[in-house]
């Protein structure tokens, strides 16, 4: 696209300068017939009929590239957000803070060498469970304590092992976006050069190259690296990735609540989803946009005893 759009720019430049001085000198022998001005009127004449030629034919050639560049820009742009969309959100109705220390605090005790690096520490665990005590109070009234202690249990148990499945689950999702290289992206985006200037590159640049590579970059560097670890068998700290995972998928991941649902939307896809739409539009075809509609990728009853 930069060829064709260099290419047209000194068509351009070629025949109006072979044309003005065509013009002068046309005048200048209507005026005082000369030699030189005949044949300096002869070359300019020629050259812009030929200059002009390559203008008509520099203008199909650069909307041919022009297009063809944007399309390739506009696929490659899906494929990334598509590897992203693929990945799913760890949810729990309890505060994540809550559960993260206890599951830090329950894996501590799970053999006797952590026993006594760490202590047999119960803290967080009693916080959880006055947590859960408090939210089933309706529910367990008129129950012996031994059964109430029986069933807050089993609700941390099913809430760690949910959690603790959960990571397992998004840890292959996050390892997934290491098969989209931006390489091919970045050797398109080089090639692009607007007849009219620099104000749509910076848009596309803005808009779509710059979000993306950003969110590329940030689970590369602060998630994918410490999950590639795990699956090495060179970290097995459970805890420490599910608060990587929790705190880093916030930027993908918006939750609408009301009374009954918890609507989980994934806002940065569908944020991309518009302005890449806006692209193949406004930018490629000229075109009307198109209203995409963003629907939850998990709607949850929230409700703790829900599974």
């Amino acid at each position: 696209m930069k060829t064709k759009c260099k290419t047209l720019k000194l068509s351009i430049f070629i025949s109006i300068s072979s044309f003005v001085l065509f013009s002068v000198f046309f005048f200048l022998n209507k005026y005082n017939n000369n030699i030189w001005f005949q044949y300096v009127y002869n070359i300019s004449l020629g050259l812009f009929g030929s200059s002009f030629v390559v203008f008509l034919i520099s203008i199909a050639e650069y909307n041919v590239a022009k297009t063809q560049l944007l399309e390739k820009i506009w696929n490659e742009s899906r494929k990334l957000k598509m590897q992203l969309y693929k990945i799913r959100p760890i949810y729990s109705s309890i505060d994540y803070n809550l559960l993260t220390d206890y599951i830090t605090e329950w894996l501590s005790r799970q053999n006797k060498k952590d026993k006594i690096l760490f202590g047999d520490k119960h803290d967080a665990y009693d916080k959880i469970y006055n947590y859960l005590f408090e939210y089933h109070k309706e529910d367990i009234d008129n129950v012996s304590n031994k059964e109430i202690k029986l069933y807050i249990d089993s609700l941390i148990d099913n809430e760690r092992n949910k959690m603790l499945n959960q990571l397992e689950e998004v840890i292959d999702q996050y390892l997934n976006i290491n098969n989209y290289s931006f390489t091919e992206l970045n050797n398109l985006l080089g090639d692009v050069q607007f007849f009219t200037g620099e104000k749509q590159y910076l848009q596309l640049y803005k808009k779509i190259y710059q979000p993306l590579k950003k969110m590329y970059d940030d689970l590369n560097k602060y998630v994918c690296y410490h999950f590639q670890l795990y699956r090495k068998g060179e970290t097995n700290r459970q805890d420490v990735l599910l608060g990587i995972t929790l705190k880093h998928q916030n930027k993908l991941f918006k939750i609408e609540k009301n009374s009954e649902w918890d609507m989980i939307f994934a806002h940065f896809c569908d944020d991309m989803d518009d302005k890449i739409e806006e692209f193949r539009a406004n930018t490629i075809y000229k075109c009307k946009v198109e209203k995409i509609e963003h629907n939850p990728i998990e709607t949850i009853y929230h409700n703790i005893n829900e599974k």
